[in-house]
């Protein structure tokens, strides 16, 4: 019988995984971006906690749409954690219902956006005015699509709220990243993105609201051909490659030693 169990790979993976964060830290803290690695969920709230108790101009927090921060029960706690017992402006433009749809729009049958173009076209407007006020927030939590072992954080967008808001405008943007996001250069990022995670994100988007799925070759075809069509999510590409000496405490990455998100 051999010593060691061949299917015990917790060392492997755990020496694997630290070699990469403490690479990705050094990239990312010489480009000026403070890098946080952190076990878990809870860790992840410790953090937040901690985070905007030492800064107390920020009294208005919002979020951007994301898997990541679903999986971490981010929404909820900092609504009950800062809102109910701290007295916190918390908005969340992009809020779901239970179904997943955008609660703006109100529940519909899964997959019918059936609302009237007009009623449609007023909630749409809502919906978009509630998106560039959270551009104006003092705290945006929010995920991303990649990031580099160069020390870049790489985002795609369809509206360009998401990286919009980690450009300029919020005081602060705690960027909440799983291990799985790590690529080696700019365009591993992108081809990760275009060929795995915009097609799941717009499966997980389209889903939910519209009757039928369109005709995107990463869908039908399993691979990005660099299409621009109307339902295409890929319309903005943002390439953050670090902060000016001054803007430093501005964006904080925290790498969660966990697999989460797309």
């Amino acid at each position: 019988m051999l010593k060691n169990n061949e299917l015990d790979l917790d060392k492997v993976y755990e020496r694997y995984w630290q070699t990469r964060f403490e690479l990705c830290k050094r990239s990312f803290l010489k480009e000026n971006i403070p890098f946080h690695i952190v076990n878990n969920g809870a860790e992840v709230k410790d953090f937040i906690r901690q985070f905007i108790t030492d800064r107390p101009e920020i009294k208005n927090i919002t979020f951007s749409d994301g898997v990541t921060l679903y999986q971490l029960d981010l929404f909820e706690w900092v609504q009950k954690e800062f809102t109910q017992k701290r007295g916190y402006k918390v908005t969340q433009p992009l809020k779901r219902t239970e179904s997943g749809q955008y609660a703006a729009f109100g529940e519909q049958p899964e997959g019918k956006m059936n609302i009237p173009y007009e009623e449609w076209k007023k909630l749409d407007y809502n919906f978009y005015q509630a998106l560039r006020e959270s551009l104006l927030s003092d705290l945006l939590i929010i995920s991303a699509n990649a990031i580099t072992m160069n020390g870049e954080i790489v985002s795609i967008d369809g509206i360009g709220n998401r990286v919009a808001g980690m450009i300029f405008g919020p005081l602060y943007v705690i960027c909440i990243v799983g291990r799985n996001k790590i690529v080696p250069d700019i365009e591993s990022a992108v081809e990760r993105i275009q060929n795995y995670a915009a097609p799941l994100t717009y499966l997980r988007h389209n889903i939910k609201h519209w009757t039928e799925l369109k005709d995107l070759s990463c869908i039908e075809k399993g691979i990005c051909s660099k299409c621009k069509k109307p339902d295409s999510s890929c319309r903005n590409l943002v390439i953050i490659r670090g902060q000016i000496k001054k803007h430093q405490d501005r964006i904080h990455l925290i790498m969660v030693n966990q697999d989460l998100g797309f």
